[in-house]
């Protein structure tokens, strides 16, 4: 290991530790990242229109985090409403920047090595080594009074369990027939490693987050080779399910839904009942409010009123309807889009299977839980910053 990849691990792990120690009012995770926004702002929106070219996903994104600073709240939450504002710039900043200032190979080695750090980062909570700052999955619930899941260097067992998840996508996107036997081992040795790690969280939504995007990445191009490996991850997954279930009564409950508290299963956790909620509030106050939505304390402080827990709607698209308005939400339905229609442009590109799939696994993330991760965001910004030269560089080929 050169000395290079040691500076990077050594420093992305202790960034990873410190994240969820509080700082004026904040984490340590945060107040990095909107430090970096700040600074990143300005000179990358300048150099962007200068050149005057930019996608229109990201210009729009850009468009949705000024919306943001826009709400029912946002005048009497104004350090609230500017870390949204701070954290939605983050795709379309941290994606011009890697176009602007990053090679194609620091850009790659970024990706797999930040995945890997992910994975490897649990090791030390796992066996007891290091005592995690954030608190993992209360397993109370299940009978197990003063236990949690695991959630490693990060501050809450979603955050920690979307990562893995995230971090699996890109690992799996390495796998290659063109590798070396030794690299697809360590790979798949990789893979086996986190998906421990992502049951262990007792989150369902990493597992789904993966899942889907598995689906995808096996579907390209079909052939039988691929089908019989698709029927056999199945069957492992299926058999490995079977057993934790049957072996754990902790995780048959967990993942059925059920704990000690009440005899039946609550389908989603009680998520239909807030995405309900979420419609209801949005559309119960003022006209103003179906426009410019009601900011994310004031939508918090309804749910607080409507289902008794002070919450977020568990769904990005419910949460930004009641949050944003109708302003917001087309804004932010359009960006999608658009994003879409860049990848799907870019189907020559040997990244475009890993970037899709992390885009789809982003968009099944929304639709389950909601809410904002920075190494979502990091991972993707990566991928669409690949797409671009690999288009501009077809481009050159055909026209010769």
């Amino acid at each position: 290991m050169n000395l290079k990849l040691i500076l990077f691990y050594t420093i992305g792990f202790i960034i990873l530790y410190m994240e969820p120690i509080p700082i004026a009012g904040m984490t340590f995770g945060i107040l990095w990242k909107l430090i970096l926004m700040f600074l990143l702002f300005i000179p990358i929106v300048y150099t962007t229109f200068k050149e005057r070219h930019i996608e229109m996903f990201a210009f729009l994104t850009i468009v949705f985090a000024f919306k943001t600073l826009i709400s029912y709240s946002s005048m009497d939450y104004i350090v609230n409403t500017l870390t949204i504002f701070a954290k939605t710039l983050m795709l379309p900043i941290l994606y011009l920047f890697f176009i602007l200032k990053v090679q194609e190979g620091t850009l790659k080695f970024l990706a797999k090595h930040f995945a890997i750090l992910i994975i490897f980062s649990f090791i030390p909570y796992m066996f007891g080594i290091l005592t995690p700052l954030g608190e993992g999955y209360d397993l109370a619930p299940f009978g197990l009074d003063g236990e949690f899941g695991l959630v490693g260097p990060f501050l809450n067992p979603h955050s920690a369990s979307i990562s893995i998840a995230f971090a699996m996508i890109v690992i799996t996107g390495h796998i290659k027939k063109e590798n070396h036997l030794h690299e697809n081992v360590f790979y798949l040795f990789l893979l086996l490693l986190a998906f421990y790690e992502l049951i262990d969280t007792y989150v369902r939504t990493g597992i789904m987050v993966y899942l889907v995007a598995l689906a995808f990445l096996y579907l390209q191009n079909i052939n039988l080779k691929k089908a019989l490996l698709l029927i056999f991850t199945a069957l492992i997954l299926t058999a490995g399910s079977i057993y934790l279930i049957n072996t754990s009564e902790v995780a048959q409950m967990r993942f059925q839904d059920k704990n000690k508290y009440m005899q039946k299963s609550e389908v989603g956790s009680g998520r239909f009942l807030f995405w309900k909620s979420a419609v209801e509030n949005w559309l119960d106050d003022d006209p103003s409010v179906i426009f410019i939505g009601l900011g994310q304390e004031y939508a918090k402080d309804k749910m607080l009123e409507d289902v008794g827990l002070r919450i977020f709607a568990h769904n990005e698209f419910f949460q930004t309807l009641q949050q944003e308005g109708l302003i917001g939400i087309s804004l932010f339905l359009t960006s999608l889009f658009l994003m879409y229609k860049f990848i799907k442009g870019n189907k020559h590109s040997k990244y475009y299977a890993t970037t899709q799939a992390l885009f789809l696994g982003m968009l099944s993330m929304m639709m389950l839980q909601g809410g904002f991760y920075f190494n979502i965001v990091f991972f993707l910004s990566i991928y669409l910053a690949l797409l671009k030269p690999e288009y501009l560089s077809y481009l050159k080929k055909i026209k010769c």
